[in-house]
């Protein structure tokens, strides 16, 4: 009877294991594997004051570069005796040693990550720090800034903040500093090659958190198959996109919406076809397939149809409502646009 019951047991915890929905891949997160290049700018002003920096003194723990931290935290305590703060220098030297970092195309497929520590600012003319802080993340150069709130002025942390990429705005007063610096890197270190979006938990803001995945409209049209294949010879590990939640449904629906390449009504395959008595998803070639969840489907009222035919499945509009859902079609047969995904590069999946 106890070898029944073990089984039992057995079998319920397998179950409970595979009924488990897909999700999608987050960003690598492994700090021994951070590629960046790292300016570190430092405001070394009289409103530094020692207090100030003891509270950053162990910011080497969040790389194993231990020596680049431990130069330097041995130039903060000497500060200079004038309260003037000269940021927009500051940042202008960062942005010289990034250029100087690429001379002849090195280091292209490093991300670029600047972390400024500072009490105060200029915004006076040739003192403000905005515009060439603006000119640095538009050329991708991710900012995190650290204000020192040793005073207590709002407007001052405020400022300092405005100067940072969305959401990397931190003050030394923050909880876990070392934490959110750290998670400063690892989204920095998390990207797309260039004519992939990166998959968020919002879209278009680019504050939100980001996830390890990238996605590509194709604005050619092919039968679901070739578009199968597409996907893979487009990039290495490619394959067509999943769509595992609702989230991730409306969050592809909206960049295709705002690809103009893709008139209305809105049709487009996606990585999920009718396999072996199921529907599943698309995976990296040498991957297994996932199975569908049935508690985040999304067809069009009457589908699916029968599947001997038709186990392809896309995207459409099917009526005038601005919203997509599935629909089983012949694999070869319906020509249509498509999307495809891939691994972003990040700390698990380094990219030339």
């Amino acid at each position: 009877m106890w070898h029944l019951v073990a089984t039992y047991l057995l079998l319920l915890t397998t179950l409970s294991i595979g009924s488990a929905p897909p999700t999608d891949r987050d960003c690598g997160h492994d700090l021994i594997n951070l590629w960046l290049d790292v300016v570190v700018v430092v405001d070394n002003s009289i409103g530094m004051t020692q207090a100030g920096l003891t509270e950053q003194a162990d910011l080497n723990r969040f790389q194993s570069a231990d020596d680049l931290f431990n130069s330097v935290f041995s130039i903060l305590p000497h500060l200079s005796s004038s309260d003037e703060v000269y940021l927009a220098k500051g940042i202008a030297a960062a942005e010289q040693v990034l250029t100087a970092g690429r001379k002849n195309n090195t280091r292209s497929n490093y991300k670029q990550f600047v972390l400024i520590y500072a009490s105060a600012y200029n915004d006076d003319g040739m003192g403000d720090p905005r515009p060439i802080a603006e000119r640095l993340k538009t050329s991708g150069v991710n900012i995190a800034t650290v204000a020192f709130d040793q005073t207590g002025d709002q407007d001052i942390l405020k400022a300092i903040g405005e100067i940072a990429s969305p959401g990397f705005n931190f003050t030394n007063k923050d909880e876990d500093l070392v934490g959110e610096v750290q998670a400063a890197m690892v989204q920095t270190n998390c990207y797309c090659s260039n004519s992939w979006h990166q998959y968020r938990d919002q879209f278009g803001v680019a504050s939100s958190q980001k996830y390890g995945v990238c996605l590509r409209p194709v604005a050619i049209t092919a039968g679901w198959t070739p578009a199968k294949f597409a996907c893979q010879n487009m990039i290495q590990m490619g394959y067509m996109v999943t769509e595992y939640n609702q989230k991730k449904h409306d969050f592809v629906f909206k960049l295709i919406q705002n690809d103009t390449s893709f008139p209305e009504p809105y049709i487009y395959h996606i990585g999920l076809s009718y396999v072996n008595g199921g529907y599943y998803w698309q995976q990296p070639v040498g991957h297994a397939l996932v199975p569908v969840n049935s508690n985040d489907s999304f067809w069009n009222p009457g589908f699916p149809q029968q599947s001997s035919t038709s186990p392809a499945v896309l995207n459409q509009q099917a009526s005038s409502v601005i919203s997509v859902g599935w629909q089983n079609v012949n694999q070869f047969t319906v020509a249509e646009r498509y999307v495809c995904e891939v691994s972003s590069c990040d700390t698990e999946n380094y990219c030339e």
